[in-house]
């Protein structure tokens, strides 16, 4: 019975960190999809479908099942990225 147990154990982890996973990994999708549609909007004057959204989303979800480890730091260096952006950019505005 210990055994089944054991065999269980790596598919039920990878499971629960993707659930884990998608509540940061989701935020962070729509955060790029936002990003990418503004400067698209303001440089050439188009945008991105929702469906790209939806892509965005499942490729963090791939990565997150894949990538178990090296995941968490992905999504931390985009949100590093985005807050160095977001916060240069203010300071930006008062030069």
């Amino acid at each position: 019975m210990a055994r089944n147990q054991g065999q269980g154990g790596p598919i039920e982890s990878r499971l629960i960190s993707l659930l884990a996973s998608l509540f940061f990994s989701i935020p962070t999708a729509a955060l790029i999809w936002l990003w990418v549609n503004l400067e698209l909007a303001i440089y050439w004057d188009s945008f991105l479908s929702s469906g790209y959204l939806v892509a965005c989303i499942m490729v963090f979800a791939v990565l997150a099942i894949l990538l178990l480890q090296l995941f968490p730091s992905i999504l931390a260096s985009i949100w590093r990225g985005y807050m160095f952006d977001a916060v240069s950019a203010r300071f930006d505005q008062f030069e």
